[in-house]
């Protein structure tokens, strides 16, 4: 993630404060998140594409997800300077965007598109003669399947019975699940890693909004902007995927579509275009669900779930599936740039929303709190779909690392009943009692989350590396380096070292030689490599184990500008306490 602070001096900048009358840094000023003009307007771009070819943006494309400030200046339709460079050019251009926020919010995310030079080898935004290197990624031009679910980012994570339904209904019919993280507990990640080997997902980490230092004021974004900038990382899936797949889907992890009248969802999705060739994208309702939920992998069963199943008459607003060459950016819910003459709505089928998982054994709370009948399943499930799924699952079963990971897996709620409060209070409570709360930012960075003692691990993944993070600490993380000439051959003497037993912890060791390694200049990828299997070994009977695998894919991601500089200079990576 690269952060652009961008000074506006022309009357777009809407008279905003002196720069001197106000500190560097994060500003507390919540009666006035929505009014106040700052002297600098920040960009976080989270992320890039390079298109060498591309049936919607045109040759040699740039596609840029990003949050914006709204309330500084302009931000509808506004334009910015992007400078291309490869071995012997460079070209200035200019990217138009759109933006996809909610008005109670102070940020937006934001699509920002320009053509550039062929072969781009340097990516860069200009303003007022600041110029601030992009890290970008080349466009996916394969996708595992023809149609991809974009599940938006996990947040403390611990509902694995969802994602076992979503991900083997999923696979039934053809779709691959392409899922953020933020948070999730380790079991449940490990299980998510062996279905990312089976081929099954596809899993990403979403980047938070952190800073170690900045010489201008803002407001912190990861609060005011909606829902962890849900809406951000679905346009970051549709961009990669947009010259890939034949259709994506924006859903949530517990957004469950069974196709009614085609056994795939790549001839459903191509039936439903066939009567409106023009459409952008197709649009199901959600209709609410609730289901018992089994404690134990051992006892999950496709057939029994299907059968504590049922329906409420509530069908709530839906989720699109688009043409993705026909959408440049999303909303949550369908984009807000779309012709809504060109969404096709859906009827019938809905989207099975499975948001109330009910607990065998447990108090279930939530349901004091949201009250809604339920009665008959009313959706078309077939005999024969829930059997091959069922046949699946039992497959899945007799891996021996699923075997290890099963007895882990959390039997009962913790996160669950804590952040539906949360959201209840900030945000849900005038939809489901129809009484209205003091509603901001519809946002659950706020809520107070407990560390829950034998899940002490998450990952979180900053701006230029990875924070480690318990729910209720955070340590400030910079760019990470780790690894050393021949690396392999002396990290289990390293670990015994005693440089390494006055450290606190292994994992510091890993990021000193890490920063050894960048200072030689051997190459980025042997260093993160070796980075990578000296976490792994770290970790390896550690519950921490999941942060390794966040911070590999910090320094891989975001590792570049700190090897290029590096160089005989000082280590960038802190300790880890």
């Amino acid at each position: 993630m690269a952060d652009a602070e961008t000074n506006f001096k022309s009357e777009e900048s809407l008279n905003p404060e002196p720069l001197s009358e106000l500190k560097s840094g994060l500003i507390e000023d919540p009666t006035r998140r929505l009014t106040r003009k700052l002297p600098v307007s920040h960009v976080w771009i989270t992320s890039a594409y390079y298109y060498p070819t591309s049936k919607s943006l045109g040759d040699n494309a740039v596609a840029m997800a990003m949050v914006v400030d709204t309330i500084n200046f302009n931000v509808n339709n506004a334009t910015y300077n992007i400078i291309g460079s490869n071995s012997t050019h460079t070209e200035a251009s200019l990217a138009t965007s759109q933006t996809e926020g909610v008005p109670t919010c102070r940020y937006a995310p934001a699509m920002a598109r320009a053509n550039t030079v062929e072969n781009v080898t340097k990516l860069e935004m200009e303003s007022n003669g600041i110029k601030v290197e992009i890290p970008f990624k080349m466009a996916r031009y394969t996708a595992p399947k023809p149609v991809i679910i974009c599940i938006s980012p996990q947040f403390v994570a611990e509902q694995w019975q969802i994602f076992m339904m979503h991900v083997h209904v999923a696979n039934r019919f053809g779709g691959h699940l392409h899922i953020y993280l933020t948070s999730i507990i380790e079991s449940f990640f490990e299980l998510m890693k062996e279905y990312e080997r089976q081929g099954y997902i596809t899993l990403d980490y979403w980047i938070r909004m952190k800073f170690q230092h900045t010489q201008t004021p803002y407001f912190e974004p990861n609060e005011n902007i909606e829902w962890r900038n849900q809406a951000g990382a679905q346009t970051d899936c549709l961009l990669q995927y947009k010259e890939a797949a034949e259709y994506i889907a924006f859903f949530d992890m517990d957004d469950i579509l069974f196709p009614k009248n085609y056994p795939t969802y790549l001839e459903e999705f191509n039936a439903e275009w066939a009567l409106q060739p023009r459409a952008t994208s197709v649009f199901y309702g959600r209709r609410e669900h609730e289901f018992v939920k089994a404690e134990t992998l051992d006892e999950f069963s496709f057939i029994d779930l299907i059968k504590s199943l049922r329906s409420s008459p509530t069908v709530k607003r839906g989720k699109v599936v688009v043409k993705p060459d026909r959408y440049n950016s999303t909303w949550i819910h369908y984009s807000n740039n779309e012709n809504e003459a060109t969404r096709r709505s859906i009827d019938n089928p809905t989207i099975v929303h499975v948001q109330r998982p009910l607990q065998k054994h447990g108090n279930n709370n939530i349901t004091k709190l949201w009250k809604m009948e339920f009665g008959p399943l009313n959706e078309t499930i077939r005999a024969h779909d829930v059997k091959a799924m069922e046949d699946d699952l039992n497959r899945f079963r007799k891996i021996p690392t699923i075997s290890e990971i099963a007895p882990k897996l959390p039997s009962e709620d913790f996160y669950l009943p804590i952040v539906f409060k949360c959201y209840y209070d900030a945000f849900y409570d005038n939809a489901f009692d129809h009484r209205r709360a003091k509603h901001g930012c519809p946002n659950a960075d706020t809520c107070e989350l407990p560390q829950r003692k034998e899940y002490k691990c998450t990952i979180s993944i900053g701006d230029t590396g990875v924070t480690l993070a318990t729910l209720n600490d955070t340590i400030p993380a910079t760019n990470f380096s780790c690894g050393a000439n021949r690396f392999q051959e002396f990290i289990p003497q390293l670990f015994n070292s005693s440089q390494c037993k006055n450290l606190k912890d292994p994992m510091n060791v890993c990021c000193v030689a890490h920063d050894s390694c960048y200072n030689s200049q051997v190459g980025k990828d042997p260093c993160d490599n070796m980075f990578c299997e000296c976490l792994s070994m770290a970790t390896e009977k550690n519950l921490c184990a999941v942060d390794a695998a966040g911070l590999c894919a910090a320094v891989r991601l975001f590792g570049q500008t700190a090897y290029e500089t590096l160089g005989g200079s000082q280590g960038v990576s802190p300790s880890i306490n």
